[in-house]
């Protein structure tokens, strides 16, 4: 299941990606879009940074869960070795 999770996520971060280079170019193209593309640059950073504070609270509580059903010990440091890279 992770595993299709993971695959269905990196065509949208993919066209994330692409969004931003698109929105990059716009501004350097459109210098009277330059305001606008700050401004919309500047939303989705605070909400980038909302979506890592999500996560990281996320796998908390997963641990958690983990710990009490008794697979703490072995599936936590799996788990924690994978959460690495948020």
């Amino acid at each position: 299941m992770q595993q299709h999770q993971y695959d269905e996520a990196l065509p949208c971060m993919d066209k994330r990606l692409a969004l931003i280079d698109q929105l990059a170019q716009l501004a350097k193209e459109c210098p009277m879009q330059q305001q606008a593309v700050a401004e919309l640059a500047a939303t989705l950073s605070l909400q980038e940074e909302r979506l890592k504070a999500l996560t990281v609270s996320y796998h908390q509580i997963v641990f958690n869960k983990l710990v009490q059903v008794g697979k703490g010990n072995k599936a936590g440091q799996a788990y924690n070795l994978n959460s690495k890279e948020f």
